[in-house]
């Protein structure tokens, strides 16, 4: 029997395993930049073309055009099928494969699933639409200049707004065929069937493949609650979701480090100011769930909480659970009555960036809030801040990281560092049995040359723009019509992430990308990959996307114009006087065109 892993499979397999690691196993890589590059497995050369990338978790040659993702590495290097891949990457993340074909039920829950996906991109559509067109979002598109949120901002993050009449969504998704139980399930009706969200400012929530599994909705106006967020469903666990970990990925891999802030605001700011680490816990206290999730990417957490007093409570909530899951903790320290995002709007990010450099460890910041909460110029306060730091003190397991802690108590308290000392080794074992559980954490070639077309920069960027965002697909295809590319490969590819995002509307980015991965397709994947790792394209936003294609076209004019030129001199040269006539009619309306494109680009 074949096997045959679902997509949520396969995604979790590849999440779970770093493709430096499996790749760096078998091919001496040095980092540069951003990226490793090494000798390729897959053609003999002398200076390194191979290129890995842990932002991406792709691979490419730029020599043999080899590339994908770390299925198609094993698959190429190994000699093995994508099933076999897929099994031998998920024995060495520690995760159980049942080889058999999917359930009935099993097929019946995802295909629901993707359903619900489906309704909540639209919806996220749906909304956004309405913020930036519609004039009752008004209040919504001042509130979002007061806080100073950009257009970039705004595309990027999709954000929305809910009208405050009660069933404008609801009837909207009726109208696209899905049922009263579909829209209920997805969390975006109300009790009596009208829309859960009215009158807000709204947050799509989603997973760290992109997909709208939620929202967030923040009332404009004096109405309650001031934030809300969709339900629980089946795709949608706030205990288990970070806000903006899909954009954030990237950055937390490459710096092994993730900044911790609590609202949607606070997120969005720091990733405009350039803070690419940076996710939300959705406003509420950090779970065990969120903190594991982080582990998975990062060696350290900073907290960046506001600076009041709930967010100190929130903090030191926040300190043990990231420390259970085997984190390194540091607190930077805000100042009073001020959150990231008013930060970050008041001093910009190269004083924020310093806040998070000089942010402070785990014990230094229990200590912090212990002095602030009793006065060791009694005897009661200096009992009290030590029995409150002991049992901190006793988690670490470096002895001389333990002696600076215990002298650093011993001149906050006056106390000897002997007597300290001796308190600390009275604890009893019990606990010390119970915080190392706590402490613990889970863990658990063939030569080829690259056959296709040799792509120009032009065309390379539209497809990444293609890629990266419905909007900007959209603007590419009324511009240049369907059937736009130089190559067979490239108009394959068009029509593969049309039929991708045809399946799940909204799909996009990295998401979208492995998707298409995964499909096994050599000279796509290949494609992709070096779409992927192409440094020299830059930045896709829509200014950029609009005078790339513009340039594409006028290319594709000139080059038509130079063959009615050619064709022109050809009919002189044979005496063919009405065919000439023609071709000057021709060549007359084609320099109008590429004129009136000249004017576009601003020529």
């Amino acid at each position: 029997m074949t096997a045959a892993f679902s997509q949520d499979v396969i995604n979790e397999v590849r999440d779970r395993v770093d493709i430096v690691d499996i790749i760096g196993g078998q091919v001496r890589l040095k980092k540069r930049g951003r990226n490793y590059v090494g000798l390729c497995p897959f053609h003999s050369e002398k200076t390194p073309s191979f290129t890995v990338s842990p932002d991406k978790q792709m691979f490419y040659c730029f020599g043999c055009g080899v590339g994908g993702n770390v299925f198609t590495f094993l698959m190429k290097q190994n000699g093995l099928s994508f099933p076999e891949a897929v099994k031998t990457l998920a024995a060495r993340a520690g995760i159980d494969l049942v080889d058999v074909e999917e359930a009935p039920a099993q097929r019946q829950q995802r295909e629901f699933k993707e359903r619900l996906y489906q309704l909540g991109a639209i919806a996220a559509s749906f909304y956004c639409r309405i913020l930036t067109g519609h004039l009752a979002a008004a209040p919504a598109r001042e509130y979002i200049r007061r806080r100073g949120l950009k257009d970039e901002s705004v595309r990027v993050f999709q954000l929305g707004y809910a009208p405050g009449r009660g069933e404008v969504l609801v009837k909207y998704l009726l109208s696209k065929g899905y049922s009263w139980q579909e829209i209920e399930q997805a969390g975006l009706s109300s009790s009596t069937r009208g829309d859960r969200f009215r009158n807000r400012l709204m947050f799509p929530i989603k997973d760290r493949r992109s997909r709208v599994i939620g929202f967030g909705g923040r009332v404009l106006g004096d109405g309650q609650p001031k934030y809300l967020n969709s339900p629980e469903t089946v795709l949608f666990n706030k205990s288990k979701v970070l806000f903006g970990l899909h954009l954030a990925l990237p950055g937390i891999r490459r710096q092994k480090q993730a900044i911790l802030v609590e609202g949607y605001l606070d997120m969005i700011t720091a990733w405009q100011y350039g803070l690419d680490n940076v996710v939300a816990t959705l406003g509420t206290s950090l779970t065990r769930e969120q903190a594991q999730e982080l582990s998975r990417y990062a060696k350290e957490v900073i907290i960046a909480y506001d600076a009041d007093t709930a967010g100190a409570a929130a903090t030191l909530r926040g300190l043990d659970i990231l420390a259970a899951a085997g984190l390194q903790v540091r607190v930077a320290q805000l100042p009073q009555g001020q959150d990231p995002d008013e930060f970050l709007t008041a001093e910009g990010p190269a004083a924020f960036k310093q806040l998070i450099s000089s942010s402070q460890g785990l014990i230094e910041f229990h200590l912090h809030q212990a002095l602030l909460e009793h006065d060791v110029n009694t005897p009661r306060g200096k009992q009290a801040v030590i029995a409150l730091m002991l049992p901190q003190i006793k988690k670490v397991k470096n002895s001389v990281e333990r002696e600076i802690y215990i002298r650093l108590l011993s001149r906050q308290t006056g106390i000897s560092e002997t007597a300290i000392l001796n308190d600390l080794r009275r604890i009893d074992t019990k606990q010390d049995m119970v915080e190392k559980t706590r402490n613990t954490r889970t863990s658990q070639r063939t030569g080829e040359k690259a056959r296709g077309t040799t792509y120009k920069t032009g065309e390379l960027f539209l497809l990444q723009a293609y890629l990266a965002a419905d909007p900007l697909a959209t603007i590419i295809d009324s511009e240049l019509g369907d059937d736009w590319g130089d190559s067979p490969l490239t108009k394959k590819l068009v029509a593969i992430i049309r039929a991708e995002r045809d399946k799940a509307p909204g799909l996009a980015g990295e998401e979208l990308l492995q998707t298409i991965t995964n499909q096994g397709e050599q000279e796509i994947v290949a494609l992709l990959a070096k779409l992927s790792l192409s440094e020299e394209l830059g930045p896709v936003e829509e200014r950029t996307v609009i005078k790339a294609v513009r340039f594409y076209k006028l290319q594709k004019l000139k080059k038509k114009e130079k063959e009615l030129w050619l064709a022109m001199a050809r009919a002189e040269t044979g005496g063919a006087a009405s065919q000439v006539k023609e071709l000057q009619e021709q060549i007359f309306h084609l320099q109008q065109t590429i004129k009136a494109v000249k004017i576009g680009r601003g020529e």
